[in-house]
């Protein structure tokens, strides 16, 4: 038997991830490290979002 894998578990990875490149872009280009974290995690929210939204439809 195949065991199902849960994604759910890792939803947070996507913010993270996020919200790291986010810091290091906004401090490379502006120097404005709250600026890039705060768009980093609006990035990955968009990205979890739509990644869970396309899971669906394959299940």
């Amino acid at each position: 038997m195949e065991e199902k894998f849960d994604y759910q578990k890792y939803n947070w990875l996507y913010y993270v991830i996020g919200l790291v490149c986010g810091v290091l872009s906004g401090w490379a280009v502006e120097g404005h490290i709250i600026t890039g974290a705060i768009l980093g995690v609006l990035t990955g929210g968009l990205f979890q979002f739509l990644i869970n939204k396309s899971r669906e439809h394959q299940a």
